[in-house]
């Protein structure tokens, strides 16, 4: 009986294009030519614009919180039941998101969930009350939930896996300086006396204009004449096929990663750097307002020092993945959370009703300028070592896992459906916590989960080796003996 064995280097591309032809010199010239290279700059710069309109639609309520509590005398508990219901939502929409990305595609589910997100902003302020703001905050997040899922599953269509990851931060720049804009935008309308809800007016207009161009984003390279990209590295696209939970004969569907450890473990990582996140994202103007006692409109302006130092951390946590060797990718995640331990307990510290300086009555006293800095550069540092995991965890590690564009709506779905459980308790983490035994008891609690998910990252990289040793010592196994 003939047997048949196949050398590690026949091994077979996992990126076709669109005609099927594999590694051919008509697809490398596609990939590489000015004309395709434009159409991922513009690719990429549009969503950007479109991401960042879903920001003007949700980030709009975290600015109003210290507002809704003093003026329109919604408790802290009300809030977090508000934000819960969002996230509750944003959860249900993830795990439904994967089917419709890849059934209608990428950029409709985009622009379908930005004209949702603005409808239900304009209708978050037709009724002052708890309730009313709790179904509205849940469909708007219902809306946005589609987006990121949307946005991946674009540049995934654009860019072979080597170069996906910086293209991923790249598209993440909405959530960080996006937000950042959104921050010191609607926080300067507060600034100059515009009340909560015509906040959510000008929000859901910009959001509107920004709506056109987005309307503009291309597809697929195919929409535009160009074959699909071909992985041209071969180490990366050995990796990629050796990371992937669908192997031969494993079939499609749930089961494949339903089944593996990797998966599961990435989904439990992100959901702590996404109960972090949600905890600064939703409460961090609140923090700053309660503990440097600043104007609710310069404790938004402020809180921006949060996702503009965010931008910084994605966009360099995904370039340096791209340049770090296959075995070391987990290694980059591994660093940045112990980081971010070391950062939350040092944040801690300097918190002023930690340290004994919280002022007693507004405009009595003032913190010096220099302890407010130092507040202010703690939470820059927590942002710092926060949001290149985030990036790197629900963009780069679940191509690596999906292994090819087929499966990536779904396995993006479900990983950032599981991690976004840390959304729905971070209310209760961050608002509930914080208002029964204070900032500080909140800020060590998330501090002790950093740590733990810095372990579980750690376990994360040992399994990662595990599997791309395993492969390769099965495949020399296949090669003959002359």
């Amino acid at each position: 009986m003939e047997h048949h064995h196949r050398r590690p280097h026949e091994r077979t591309p996992l990126i076709r294009g669109a005609n099927g032809r594999q590694g051919n010199q008509e697809n490398k010239v596609s990939q590489d030519s000015p004309d395709y290279k434009r159409w991922q700059r513009l690719m990429l710069t549009l969503l950007v614009v479109a991401y960042t309109g879903y920001y003007f639609c949700k980030t709009n309520l975290p600015l109003a919180i210290p507002d809704l509590e003093k003026k329109e005398g919604v408790t802290r508990t009300d809030i977090s039941s508000i934000l819960a219901s969002g996230y509750v939502l944003y959860l249900i929409g993830k795990f439904m998101s994967g089917y419709l990305i890849d059934k209608f595609g990428g950029k409709a589910t985009l622009l379908a969930g930005l004209i949702g997100s603005i409808v239900t902003t304009v209708l978050f302020t037709f009724k002052l009350h708890p309730v009313w703001f709790a179904i509205l905050r849940g469909l708007n997040q219902l809306c946005s939930s589609v987006g990121w899922g949307a946005c991946v599953k674009t540049v995934r269509g654009w860019y072979e896996p080597s170069r996906a990851a910086h293209a991923v931060a790249v598209a993440s720049l909405a959530e960080t300086a996006g937000d950042a804009v959104v921050r010191v935008t609607l926080g300067l309308t507060l600034v100059a006396g515009v009340s909560w809800n015509q906040m959510f007016y000008i929000s859901a207009a910009i959001a509107a204009v920004m709506l056109i161009p987005s309307c503009f984003v291309p597809a697929s390279p195919q929409t535009k004449g160009f074959d699909g990209p071909q992985e041209q590295n071969q180490a990366a696209r050995e990796a990629m096929r050796d990371r992937s939970v669908y192997t031969e004969g494993s079939g499609g569907g749930l089961r494949p990663f339903l089944k593996n450890t990797r998966v599961w473990l990435l989904s439990f990582e992100l959901l702590g750097v996404v109960l972090i996140r949600e905890s600064f994202a939703s409460f961090v103007s609140a923090l700053i307002a309660s503990e440097i006692k600043l104007s609710t409109g310069y404790s938004a302006v402020a809180s921006a020092i949060f996702p503009t130092l965010g931008a910084v951390s994605a966009m360099g946590g995904g370039i340096l993945l791209d340049k770090t060797r296959q075995n070391r990718r987990a290694l980059i995640p591994l660093v940045s959370l112990t980081g971010l331990a070391a950062a939350l307990l040092g944040m801690w510290a300097v918190t002023p009703s930690n340290a004994g300086e919280s002022l007693s009555v507004y405009g009595n006293d003032t913190l010096s300028p220099q302890q407010m800095a130092l507040f202010l550069g703690m939470i820059g540092l927590v942002a710092v070592f926060l949001f290149a995991p985030k990036v790197i965890f629900d963009g780069a590690f679940v191509m690596d896992l999906a292994g090819g564009p087929e499966h990536l709506g779904s396995m993006t779905a479900f990983v950032t459906g599981v991690g976004y459980l840390g959304g729905c308790i971070s209310p209760f983490v961050s608002g509930a916590l914080a208002d029964s035994k204070g900032w500080p008891t909140a800020i060590l609690g998330l501090a002790g989960i950093a740590s733990t998910i810095a372990a579980a990252s750690a376990v994360y990289w040992f399994l990662d080796l595990k599997k791309l040793k395993e492969t390769s010592r099965d495949e020399e196994s296949l090669v003959p003996e002359d």
